[in-house]
């Protein structure tokens, strides 16, 4: 190898790792998914509707997730996940998600409210605290800590104040919660009338 192939090997080195590092190509990656994902899926709608053949992209999700996504707790589930990806701005990872899901690009949005709007909870809080999904989990975890009677010893912080990985794992278990709506035990946006 001779020395200007060397140096050109140092410097592409170089910028992949200083790319890397500053998240550039993880976002250059992303986006590059995204695009091919709504390529297929533009090319898959002109198929179904000039030749009625099925969708190569659209319903590709495997038989289990689709079971799950035609549940009402599969559907909430969803959109829990979408309204993260939302919060977190990962944009081009929801692109991808919603086609490979077989979902419409606001359906998620639909499922949420339609339900807050049966149970109560209030979707529109002041500022970017922190996704729905978090409180699901806070919630599911606090109502845990009551359950097993160690409420009183331990109060659940916000997420500015304590990560979920300083929580202890042996309170992690899953109970029935049947006599909460859902399944799911309260999130605490819920909305007295």
């Amino acid at each position: 190898m001779d020395d200007y192939t060397r140096e050109m090997m140092d410097l592409k080195t170089l910028v992949t790792r200083t790319l890397e590092k500053k998240g550039v190509l993880a976002k250059i990656r992303a986006e590059l998914r995204a695009s091919v994902f709504e390529a297929i899926e533009e090319e898959d709608r002109v198929v179904e509707k000039e030749e009625g053949l099925p969708p190569a992209l659209l319903g590709s999700c495997n038989d289990r997730a689709k079971q799950l996504h035609n549940s009402p707790s599969g559907r909430l589930l969803t959109a829990l996940i979408c309204e993260y990806m939302d919060w977190a701005q990962l944009n081009h990872t929801l692109k991808v998600y919603l086609p490979e899901c077989n979902l419409p690009k606001e359906s998620w949005k639909t499922e949420l409210k339609d339900f807050s709007s049966k149970n109560g909870y209030d979707l529109n809080r002041n500022g970017d605290s922190g996704p729905l999904l978090l409180d699901v989990l806070e919630g599911f975890l606090k109502y845990e800590n009551l359950s097993q009677g160690r409420g009183s010893n331990r109060r659940m912080n916000t997420p500015e104040t304590e990560s979920l990985s300083n929580l202890d794992p042996r309170n992690m278990r899953r109970t029935s919660a049947s006599s909460v709506v859902g399944g799911l035990p309260p999130l605490g946006r819920f909305i007295c009338q």
